[in-house]
């Protein structure tokens, strides 16, 4: 007989710790969405098989521009090479975006390997977030063309990191596992001097207004 699984979030423990009675104004607001599905996906963007495939599976079409997003519903599709994405899914439709991705793709050229289990995502909302992560990222933060639509790969206190703006007071953050606590803890020590407070998640309205944006971008 085999034993139930029981998923947890990287940062569970640190997520659970109560945050401030009272927060500053200035206070960063910090949750993670861990509980997400992570596919990686390569292949030949060229190849009409494989963009229509790809497509069908999640959605909407392989974002081709570098550093650039799309979201398709529920998904969300990060470039991150001429060849390669990584796309975003709740947790429960993981498995099956990847069963759709596999036999769409079946006889194409390409790879489409789940990578959950090493990853989590981060979520930082506030005013100063941008100033918070540029004291330990080199990548321009503060870039105008760093806007929703856009994503980046760089490093944030040495940790190797994949970037989404969300708006001007938002940052999602794709960690390694191994990384997280880590991260978390240089987060926690560098937001100092504005506050740090533990949010139990982001408000629906906000991510359908966040993905009507991004939708606009090109």
């Amino acid at each position: 007989m085999s034993e139930r699984i029981l998923q947890q979030a990287p940062l569970a423990h640190v997520s659970a710790r109560p945050g401030a009675a009272v927060a500053p104004v200035t206070a960063l607001r910090y949750f993670e969405n861990g509980l997400r599905g992570h596919i990686n996906l390569r292949g030949d963007p060229t190849d009409a098989r494989f963009a229509a495939a790809a497509e069908r599976a999640l959605g909407a079409a392989l974002p081709t521009a570098a550093n650039t997003t799309r979201i398709a519903g529920d998904i969300i599709v990060y470039w991150l090479g001429p060849d390669e994405w990584l796309a975003v899914t709740p947790g429960e439709r993981e498995q099956e975006v990847v069963n759709a991705l596999r036999s769409g793709l079946d006889g194409v050229h390409s790879s489409v390997t789940p990578v959950t289990g090493g990853q989590t995502v981060l979520v930082l909302r506030g005013t100063h977030a941008r100033d918070l992560l540029a004291k330990g990222c080199p990548f321009d933060l503060h870039s105008p063309g760093f806007r929703p639509g856009a994503c980046a790969q760089t490093h944030l206190a040495k940790a190797g990191v994949l970037l989404r703006p969300l708006g001007d007071d938002g940052m999602e953050i794709i960690v390694r596992r191994s990384f997280a606590d880590y991260l978390y803890k240089w987060l926690e020590t560098a937001a100092a001097e504005y506050g740090w407070v533990h949010a139990t998640g982001e408000a629906p309205e906000s991510r359908a207004h966040l993905a009507n944006a991004q939708n606009t971008v090109t």
